[in-house]
């Protein structure tokens, strides 16, 4: 299979430099302004350490107002991870999916690392620190196990069954090399990011094309 490129993309991804977002405007829905507190926050302040009642000061929001849209701070971060999984089918309208399977995963997933990209300062604060909040790392990692499902099936792979299991523990891991290999790129188109990526769904590709030609051949 010759090697995947973003040409179905319509848009490039951001550039490392944009990397801290900014703080939440005092207006506007005010669970989107808790997300973005959120973000600025652990970009300039670190995760660990960080209190609701400080997101919702930066949201500008009392503490009342805060609890009631998400009561811990954990609760802010899987919203940042739904409402990720929503840009991204949400961007589907106006720049669909192409080409087989294994594009379409990869197209998904790189959406995924775009959008990373956009808040990346606080985003690597966040895997450096999340380790130190077993709770919520543990939290952030059933929300993953959700979207990497939702990227299956938005693909036109199901993620139902043993099948759909295997299909999934494979994506995970494809996924965080990913991450690994996004945490040290410093380019600014990802390259070395999408390198990994299509290495990994390629290799994945093999695996089950054997297992498939096993199975015929049984």
């Amino acid at each position: 299979m010759a090697k995947t490129t973003r040409t179905t993309r319509k848009t490039a991804p951001k550039k490392k430099t944009a990397a801290k977002p900014r703080q939440a405007a005092p207006s506007g829905d005010p669970a989107a302004r808790l997300r973005a507190a959120l973000l600025h926050l652990i970009a300039t302040q670190g995760w660990r350490d960080l209190s609701l009642a400080a997101i919702a000061a930066e949201a500008g929001l009392d503490m009342a107002a805060a609890h009631d849209i998400y009561p811990t701070k954990a609760a802010i971060l899987l919203g940042l991870a739904r409402e990720t999984d929503n840009d991204i089918l949400r961007s589907l309208k106006d720049d669909p999916l192409e080409g087989g399977a294994k594009d379409r995963l990869f197209d998904l997933v790189m959406r995924r690392f775009d959008h990373l990209q956009q808040a990346r300062d606080a985003y690597l604060t966040l895997l450096h620190e999340l380790p130190q909040t077993p709770f919520e790392a543990a939290c952030l990692s059933r929300q993953v196990r959700r979207s990497m499902a939702l990227m299956l099936e938005t693909a036109g792979i199901s993620a139902s069954g043993l099948k759909g299991l295997v299909r999934l523990q494979g994506l995970m891991a494809i996924y965080f090399a990913g991450l690994h290999a996004w945490r040290r790129d410093d380019s600014e188109d990802l390259a070395k990011t999408m390198a990994e990526i299509d290495k990994r769904l390629g290799q994945a590709v093999k695996i089950t094309e054997m297992f498939a030609a096993r199975a015929k051949a049984a």
